[in-house]
């Protein structure tokens, strides 16, 4: 299976149909046609804020793991893992504001992508708080596994943007790219 196939596969995954459908049920009243709703959606910008805001806390969480492969950067590791931990609210706000307002097959895609930087954001923090008393391997492992689950959660959120139908970059992006 290649990973386009994987991740096409993502779109038939039904079974999160029931948990979507529940948390959909709540969060799009809650942001549907409010001042908090239209803010989270960046439409005082003319679009989705989101990807914009997840550039710091994926740029800080790099520099994080690149700084673990210097030698004495332990302290500058710690204070941009503690920026990414501080600027992942807004963006997963934002996502979920988008999110509510995805077709069903999307939101399957979505979920899956919320669930993979969700991990990233809990391995980060496990990284910070063991960075709070020493920074050993555990919390340099702890950091690269959440580069790696919010790298895979970046992956995920390219295709629910460009491939998933009914995305509005879809079919401009299979008219631009090759097959």
């Amino acid at each position: 299976m290649t990973i386009k196939q994987a991740l096409d596969s993502l779109e038939t995954a039904s079974f999160l149909d029931g948990p979507s459908d529940a948390i959909h049920g709540v969060l799009a009243p809650a942001v549907a046609d409010s001042a908090v709703g239209s803010a989270l959606h960046g439409r005082w910008i003319g679009h989705p804020i989101h990807p914009a805001l997840v550039t710091v806390t994926i740029g800080s969480w790099t520099s994080a793991v690149a700084l673990d492969l210097v030698k004495n950067q332990s302290r500058a590791a710690k204070i941009v893992v503690a920026l990414g931990l501080a600027s992942a609210p807004p963006a997963i706000a934002t996502g979920w504001a988008d999110w509510s307002t995805m077709n069903t097959v999307q939101r399957r895609v979505g979920i899956i992508h919320a669930a993979s930087n969700a991990t990233g954001v809990f391995l980060f923090l496990g990284s910070y708080l063991r960075r709070r008393k020493q920074t050993d391997g555990v919390a340099k492992a702890l950091a690269a596994a959440g580069l790696a689950a919010a790298g895979l959660g970046g992956l995920v959120g390219g295709h629910l943007a460009y491939s998933t139908p009914g995305s509005e970059a879809e079919s401009e992006a299979r008219h631009r790219l090759p097959s």
